[in-house]
């Protein structure tokens, strides 16, 4: 079968680009192709000359990072809505390659000019959601210090109000955002899009209050790759992976871990540690607890691997609806019991007590207690940590997930020559 992958990047920054690499290393009876912007980073593809021309040129990967002219913020504004490069490129691809369908990843920045390409050719489209765009614009159903729901509950015209315009915070950005996700329901361009891949449970749900078909979204957990042996229990040490950014509550650990009763436990924190606000994180350490706690900075795949190795047990601390994070799963993996937050996606990834904790989110004091009750008995963070193993081994092993995935290849696949056959007897 052949496959083209849409995806913002070629190269590893996340969740997205992780997934897009495993499906393409671990399914070799498909061909992969890839369609992305054109990064300077991006790793060598032969279709490389399909991909879509950058917001701020090759070297600009983040927002953060863009520095455009007036005509350019213009060009943007417009791609953001309805991507007409993307467009061109694309059906070019599908025109010189026949693809049997298409797999949607981190697709916000092409717009739906793809899907209108992937209608003309008749080509099924799969998109797997990484976050909320579909239904929030600002991505997250989050705003402010706190979990949002307001575009669910009382429409779209909220996220202008709020000046929630996808990772920027103005009225401007926001008309534009909201813009798109009008046009999209009013013309029902997700109709053609055979099926939606959700991680979780709780992001199906939410996909459905947002009023998408509850036949088209199917619950896919997230795979992850399990170590052969897990390494047992030793320290005392409590481990966080992820962005240190304000939704992910490390403010919330680093209380948490100023009110232990153990004072011989440490911490250590995994993430780009340059950002202004991971800055300012480090600033607020109180003078008595800098030499417990160690900010790693940005790591590479094979020591993170060593750290969780290295820990008692992780914490995911979120203040905002996770959607399946993959540190999650790379912790239970590694025999590490789990202790997070009691929102989204997070309630059902660990069972409270069995194979770890939950605590009241933004409740330093409930997360304190419950890495207290795991330093105090190894024994039990170990019997914890194996059952977490065990449950990622049955539920969301890379085999478990890409024979489910390549189920709703062929069902989009089987679908289509349905179609076709119908069509063709009605003539």
């Amino acid at each position: 079968m052949k496959i083209i992958i849409v995806n913002r990047n070629y190269f590893v920054t996340g969740g997205p680009e992780k997934y897009m690499f495993t499906l393409m290393e671990n399914m070799p009876q498909h061909q992969f192709i890839p369609f992305c912007v054109s990064f300077e980073k991006n790793f060598n593809t032969p279709y490389s000359r399909y991909f879509v021309e950058p917001p701020a040129g090759q070297s600009s990967v983040y927002f953060s990072d863009f520095k455009m002219s007036f005509t350019r913020k213009l060009s943007y504004a417009f791609n953001s809505i309805y991507n007409l490069n993307a467009k061109t490129k694309l059906d070019r691809l599908i025109s010189d390659e026949r693809p049997d369908l298409v797999l949607c990843l981190n697709a916000v920045y092409f717009s739906d000019s793809i899907i209108d390409v992937c209608r003309k050719h008749k080509v099924p489209i799969i998109w797997r959601l990484s976050d909320f765009h579909k239904i929030c614009a600002s991505y997250l159903l989050y705003r402010d210090g706190h979990v949002c729901e307001e575009c669910l509950e009382h429409g779209l015209s909220r996220a202008v109000c709020n000046r929630c315009g996808g990772y920027q915070r103005s009225r401007i950005a926001a008309c534009i955002k909201v813009t798109g996700m009008w046009l999209s329901r009013l013309r029902r361009v997700y109709d053609y899009v055979d099926f939606f891949v959700a991680p979780s449970k709780f992001t199906r749900r939410k996909m459905i209050q947002g009023g998408f078909d509850p036949l088209k979204i199917v619950h896919i957990p997230t795979m992850v790759t399990i170590p052969d042996d897990p390494t047992p229990l030793k320290s005392q040490e409590i481990l966080f992976v992820g962005r240190l950014s304000h939704e992910k509550g490390v403010d919330i650990l680093l209380a948490a871990f100023g009110l232990l009763k153990n004072s011989q436990a440490r911490l250590s924190l995994v993430g780009d540690d340059t950002t202004d606000y991971a800055v300012q994180l480090k600033k607020s350490v109180p003078d008595e607890l800098r030499d417990r706690i160690t900010f790693h900075g940005f790591q590479d795949t094979e020591q993170i691997s060593i750290l969780y190795d290295r820990a008692l047990c992780f914490v995911v601390p979120s203040v905002w609806y996770e959607n399946q994070p993959n540190t999650v799963l790379e912790g239970m993996s590694h025999a590490r019991p789990a202790v997070v937050s009691d929102l989204g996606s997070l309630h059902e990834m660990v069972d409270d007590g069995v194979t770890g904790y939950r605590f009241k989110a933004c409740n330093a004091a409930d997360l304190a207690a419950k890495l207290d009750m795991l330093l105090s008995n190894l024994k039990l963070a170990q019997e914890m940590g194996l059952r977490a193993r065990s449950h990622v081994i049955e539920v969301n092993s890379v085999q478990k997930h890409l024979g489910a995935i390549d189920d709703l290849f062929q069902r989009c696949i089987d679908r289509k020559q349905r179609e076709g056959t119908w069509r063709a007897v009605g003539r």
